[in-house]
């Protein structure tokens, strides 16, 4: 796997239970997440925010896939 290929997921804040899926748009479609990786929107925009902002990876638990 080449470093264009490598993925990190920000642990999810428990607002879906776990064994749940939530299909997230993605590029051009949707991927779907386990709770596990899901946040609430105001969380996820402000991490989205803050990164596009800063370039800065925002603080959290991160798990490389």
């Amino acid at each position: 796997m080449g470093d264009t290929e490598r993925l990190s997921l920000l642990v999810g804040d428990g607002t879906v239970p776990s064994g749940a899926e939530v299909e997230v748009p993605v590029m051009n479609g949707f991927a779907a997440f386990t709770g596990d990786f899901v946040l609430d929107i105001d969380r996820a925009w402000e991490v989205v925010y803050g990164f596009a902002r800063t370039r800065t990876v925002p603080p959290g638990e991160w798990c490389e896939s």
